[in-house]
């Protein structure tokens, strides 16, 4: 289990008590980035008595499994046996096999394994209606178009899909029809993204904000690209499927003038490559690799298995390679650690000494505020026992339980800091630290005697301070930031995601949606005062 899997166990863990797809009580933010993998853990955990975080571990290694094996029956399909004992070799889905990082992610509590599944149906289910010349199945419309809901980048893969379908029945079919597949495949997606606007106020998940994904990082993403195939020398399978196996297949099937396969071989390609090139541009992702894997599955997917004939004999070659990579070819990045702890391939809270009386909570000592693991000298705001303002929110969180407010102060699952203006880029999701006058003023109750020494900014992450004290004074700073939360333009941000539901507010979110996902505010808090309230602050906030 990775730490940010232990964050979509917190939001089930909100599920099953009853408040709803959130991180905390009363805050409507999207912090996972993808819906259907919460709804499958959600239907895990209340139909099976299975510890939450084996669900996770073990649905992850499941999915992954069903997707390799659907997507081997689904090249076979696309290539087609000229003698039903005819022979094929995996030769693509050998360089899966082969590559640590695929093992890692397909048990590491996040969607991959799903990506995995969903990606290895699809394949499968356009390579029967490649043989089929009816149309599609409605179920394979709507598998076909659950893309945005795995990933919201996964809309490059269901849109290329359906394209592909729509071209290759073009001739047959009548607009009715074509309106038809798009509306099944569509439906699911189109009204999860009504209920996220309306909901949480916001075009896109929580995460895509405090990442800033429309923001270009080329550089960054380059060195990710890179991290990820050149210690494999990952390349080197790549030209030999694309010399051994793509060269004879695309041939083959233009010879046969098999129009279906060669539109879905084009849009696996495709979309594969459109991600690999997505992933470097939004700067890929703190954890190696992770992002790539949908990428190499599809990329392999239309040559995961290849007949045993002499124009696909230079793909054998990958054999060898695959060999050496699952024997040799690691790096420190492929060790299953969490950070702080010193054990390999941990599961469950226990496995990381988080489970309540052990040995991580001892810095718990009863109501109150906390910063990371220090108590401040505060209390909580009215309605709330307990609050902690966190750097690290997975395990964390959802050791805490439900009922305590984590303040996530890196932005992922809070959707004040995510929406943070950018001063300067970093290790990418650890850009945005919330400056300690905020977490202050959004955390305790005014008159407190809170300083800067009781906000030790943290060495970890690569995180820099985003704030500039400018030599006033952290008392005016926290009120200036207390005062710059009730004005304007923030004020109604803020009450977008923390009001009660009621349906003026969901079509009002509706509506704001557009604005809410641009607005960012200030780091610091006289600036943002001056912005949201429009006015210089005050003398007996500013002390000048």
């Amino acid at each position: 289990m990775s730490d940010d899997g232990f964050i979509n166990l917190r939001v089930i863990s909100q599920l099953v008590h009853g408040h709803g797809p959130v991180f905390n009580i009363g805050e409507r933010v999207e912090t996972s980035t993808s819906p259907l993998w919460i709804f499958i853990l959600f239907l895990g955990d209340i139909l099976t008595p299975v510890r939450l975080e084996w669900i996770a571990v073990l649905f992850g290694i499941g999915l992954t499994l069903v997707g390799v094996t659907l997507v081997i029956l689904g090249a076979r399909a696309l290539i087609g046996p000229r003698s039903p004992h005819e022979v094929f070799v995996p030769v693509g889905a050998a360089v899966l096999v082969a590559y640590a990082p695929f093992w890692l992610f397909a048990s590491g509590g996040l969607e991959n394994g799903l990506a995995f599944g969903w990606l290895g149906t699809c394949l499968w289910a356009l390579g029967r209606w490649t043989r089929d010349e009816r149309g599609l199945p409605v179920w394979s419309a709507v598998i076909l178009g659950l893309g945005p809901l795995i990933r919201p980048e996964f809309a490059i893969y269901s849109a290329l899909f359906l394209a592909a379908v729509l071209i290759g029945k073009w001739r047959h079919d009548c607009w009715r029809d074509r309106v038809s597949l798009l509306a099944w495949a569509l439906a699911i997606p189109v009204a999860y993204q009504v209920f996220r606007m309306g909901f949480y106020g916001s075009l896109v998940p929580n995460p895509a904000l405090a990442k800033e994904a429309a923001r270009a990082r080329w550089g960054s993403g380059w060195d990710y690209l890179l991290d990820a195939v050149d210690p494999y020398v990952l390349w080197l399978p790549l030209l030999l499927l694309a010399v051994g196996a793509y060269l004879p297949l695309v041939g083959e099937l233009h010879a046969e003038r098999r129009t279906r396969p060669l539109l879905v071989v084009g849009a696996f390609v495709t979309a594969g490559l459109l991600h690999v090139l997505y992933t470097v541009r939004v700067g890929g992702d703190f954890m190696h690799a992770r992002l790539l894997l949908p990428s190499l599955f599809a990329l392999v997917a239309p040559v995961a298995v290849v007949p045993l004939r002499r124009a696909y004999a230079a793909s054998l070659l990958v054999v060898p390679w695959a060999i050496v990579g699952l024997l040799f070819l690691r790096t420190n990045s492929d060790r299953a650690l969490l950070v702080g702890i010193n054990r390999e391939n941990p599961i469950t809270l226990d496995d990381v000494g988080w489970r309540r009386g052990g040995p991580a909570f001892t810095w718990l000592q009863g109501d109150g505020v906390y910063y990371t693991t220090l108590k401040l000298p505060a209390d909580p705001v009215p309605g709330r026992r307990v609050e902690v303002a966190s750097y690290g929110l997975g395990v964390l969180g959802y050791a805490l339980g439900p009922d305590t407010y984590v303040l996530d102060a890196l932005g992922l699952g809070d959707a004040f800091t995510s929406h943070l203006a950018l001063a300067h880029r970093g290790l990418i999701g650890h850009e945005k630290p919330l400056p300690a006058p905020w977490i202050a003023a959004r955390l305790t109750r005014p008159g407190g005697s809170l300083s800067a020494a009781d906000f030790p900014f943290p060495g970890t992450f690569g995180a820099r301070p985003l704030d500039s004290p400018g030599g006033v004074p952290f008392e005016q700073r926290e009120a200036i930031a207390r005062a710059a939360l009730n004005c304007g333009e923030l004020r109604d941000f803020i009450r977008s995601y923390d009001s009660p539901l009621t349906l003026g507010r969901f079509f009002g979110n509706l509506l704001d949606s557009v604005h809410n996902t641009r607005l960012r505010i200030p780091p610091e808090p006289r600036v943002a005062y001056e912005r949201f309230c429009g006015r210089r602050p005050p003398r007996t906030l500013s002390g000048r």
